[in-house]
Formats: C-alpha cells, structure tokens, sequence
C-alpha cells in the first residue's frame, strides 16, 4: 500500500470546484512529476496531498490513516512541503529559517541537539546556501531564496517531500542541481518525491513517474516514456510537437514542431 494516496478527491477554492473525484497513488520511494498546462489543478492537488486545502469530498490517506484526523504535528515528522509561494516574518536570517525545519522534531522537553545541527548542516551543504546563513532573507535574490525554502524543507528530514514548482526563480544551471539533488536524496535516502513542474523535458529526464494533468483530471500517468507523447502534448498544451530521445539519457524531448 502506498503510503500517501488519495480517494475520490474533490478539491477547490470558490463554487467550483477544480480537481475532481480524483484516485491518486504516490508511488513509495520514486520521484512523481505532476505537469499540465497553467491552471489545470497541479498546485491544488498538491496542496490537497499536503492537507492544506481541505477536500470537499473524498480523503487523502496517510500510512492508510485519512490525513485530516492526524495532527499537524505527527504529519509534519513525514510529510515535508515546499508551498508555491511560501512567507517569512520580516528581518528573519537564513539560518533561523533552515533551523524551523527542525520544529516538527521538537517536543516540550526536547532541546536541540546534534540531530538537528546535522540536518541543518546538510540540508544548507545540498543546496549550497551555507555560505548565506547570517544574510537576512529580504537581502537575496529569487533564486536564493528559493534554495533557502528548499533547504528548510530539506531541514524537516521527512521520508516524503511535496514540492511546488521548486525550479521558480532558478537558472537552468540551479534547475539541474536541484533535479540532480532530489535524484540523490531518493536514490540515496529513499525519501519519496513530489514536484510540480513546468518543464517537461526536465521532469522526464529526472522523475521516475509522470501524472499529467488538464482540466482537473489526471488524463495519463506513468513512466516518462509511456506518458510524454506527441498526442499527450497536444491533448494537454495544445502543441504541435516531435518527441525525440535525450542523447544523454535516452528519455523523451519534446521538440515543438515548425
């Protein structure tokens, strides 16, 4: 059994809703893409998986426990998030961000210790943000700050990292490091991955799964080779392409067509 999956899940914001009755299974210790064009309900999935939006009907499965009954607390020792457009109270300094990645592992009568040194050590060390520990975060740029964010959900030290569209605000050099970093912490630490991207090709290059997404439904899921089709890209972003293979490593590209 999956440790996060969802069933019937009905999610949305006003009225109407924008996912609907959707069966999702994150598959255990593989990285999951979720791609789709702007709007389509990647975002609001992945805030449903992260029980920050509550579902309207359905339920989102935790360790086979539904997530709305578990505290905060105990689905923070798992489950790690990177939101979309995170917030952080004024003047804070880096190292005090990374360091909250360790709150969930804190209890009345616990104090910090060498555990939580470590983790913050290598979480800073992974996205190459040690050397800004004493900057104020409003002083870096956007893709600094967006390290920083990654490594405080590094910090968390969780077996499951939700991440929304984690490459904002990257260069395409930071894009691959950090793909490059996900790859590792699976292959090495087991940990299971969710991203929503935006760039296909990278999400085929380096995610294990795909579910792609168009109108709040899931319309194909799989290994990348299986998913990422030209008709695939025609349903969901309404473009005329060519799928070729990566001469590095043999997944698709997509090639817009002339």
């Amino acid at each position: 059994m999956s440790r996060l999956r969802a069933e019937g899940l009905t999610l949305g914001y006003d009225a109407e809703p924008i996912v609907r009755d959707l069966d999702v299974t994150v598959l255990d210790g593989k990285v999951t893409a979720i791609v789709g064009a702007n709007a389509c309900g990647k975002s609001t999935l992945l805030r449903g998986l992260a029980r920050l939006l509550r579902p309207r009907a359905g339920n989102v499965l935790l360790d086979g426990e539904a997530m709305a009954d578990l505290s905060t607390l105990d689905v923070a020792k798992v489950l790690g998030l990177l939101p979309q457009a995170p917030l952080a109270p004024d003047g804070i300094t880096v190292a005090d961000l990374v360091s909250r990645g360790r709150y969930p592992h804190q209890g009345w009568f616990r104090t910090w210790n060498d555990r939580d040194h470590d983790a913050v050590a290598r979480a800073l060390d992974a996205t190459d943000t040690a050397d800004l520990v004493n900057r104020p975060l409003r002083q870096l740029s956007g893709g600094q700050r967006q390290r920083v964010w990654i490594a405080m959900a590094l910090a968390q030290d969780t077996d499951l990292l939700l991440l929304d569209e984690p490459t904002t605000f990257l260069d395409i050099n930071h894009q691959v490091e950090l793909l490059r970093l996900l790859r590792t912490l699976n292959a090495q630490g087991g940990k299971t991955i969710v991203a929503v991207l935006h760039d296909i090709n990278l999400a085929s290059r380096f995610c294990d799964h795909i579910i792609a997404m168009a109108d709040g439904a899931i319309v194909a899921e799989g290994a990348p080779r299986d998913v990422i089709t030209a008709e695939l890209m025609a349903k969901v972003f309404g473009l005329a392409c060519v799928i070729v293979a990566d001469p590095v490593a043999g997944t698709p590209i997509i090639v817009p067509a002339e």
